[in-house]
C-alpha cells in the first residue's frame, strides 16, 4: 500500500491532542459528511496513532470515534498523533489505486487538504465492501449510522452510487 504525503520538513510540529481536536471539529462544521464518514468508520478504514515521544516504536492505533467520544482520557503529555486515511482512488482513465493519507504534522492538518479526498474515501468504503461480497450503499439506515445530516443525503448517496458503478464496471 502507497503512503501519500504532502512536502514535510524536519522543523515541524508534530500533531498534539488539540491540534487533532481543533481539526474534527474543524471538519465537522466546514465539511460535514466527510466528518461523519471518517468517525463513523471502523479502523480499518481510518485510524489515529498515539505515539510515545520518547519511544516511537511505542505506538497504540485507535478509531476516530474512540478518539472524539473519550477525548479527555487521551494521553496529552509526550505524545503525539497520526491521521491515517485509506483511499481508493479512481481516475478518469481508469487507472486506480489504493492508498494511505498520512497525515503526521500540523500544517497538513486541514480542511482544505482532506476535503479534496472525501471521493477516495467513500470509493475505499465500496472497494472494501465488494471485496467483502456486499455492496456498500447509502440507505436511510446507513445514513442514520453514519450521522449524515438530511441535506447532505443525496449528495454522499450520489458519490456512493457513481463510486459503485466504476468499481463493478472495472473490476467485477
Amino acid at each position: 500500500m502507497n503512503t501519500s504525503r504532502t512536502d514535510c520538513h524536519r522543523d515541524e510540529n508534530y500533531i498534539l491532542k488539540r491540534n487533532l481536536w481543533k481539526f474534527f471539529k474543524a471538519l465537522r462544521a466546514q465539511a460535514n459528511p466527510l466528518y461523519c464518514l471518517l468517525v463513523a468508520s471502523p479502523m480499518r478504514y481510518t485510524h489515529i496513532t498515539i505515539v510515545d515521544r520518547h519511544n516511537i516504536e511505542n505506538t497504540k492505533k485507535i478509531s476516530i470515534a474512540k478518539f472524539i467520544n473519550s477525548l479527555k482520557e487521551m494521553p496529552s503529555k509526550e505524545k503525539f498523533y497520526r491521521l491515517d486515511i485509506n483511499l481508493f482512488n479512481i481516475t478518469e482513465d481508469g487507472a486506480y489505486g489504493k492508498q494511505t493519507y498520512a497525515v503526521v504534522y500540523q500544517n497538513e492538518l486541514k480542511t482544505e487538504f482532506v476535503r479534496p479526498l472525501y471521493r477516495a474515501i467513500v470509493a475505499y468504503h465500496c472497494m472494501d465492501a465488494i471485496r467483502q461480497g456486499e455492496m456498500f450503499e447509502l440507505t436511510s439506515q446507513t445514513a442514520k449510522h453514519l450521522k449524515i445530516k438530511a441535506r447532505y443525503f443525496e449528495e454522499l448517496r450520489s458519490i456512493v452510487d457513481e463510486c459503485n458503478d466504476i468499481i463493478k464496471e472495472q473490476f467485477t
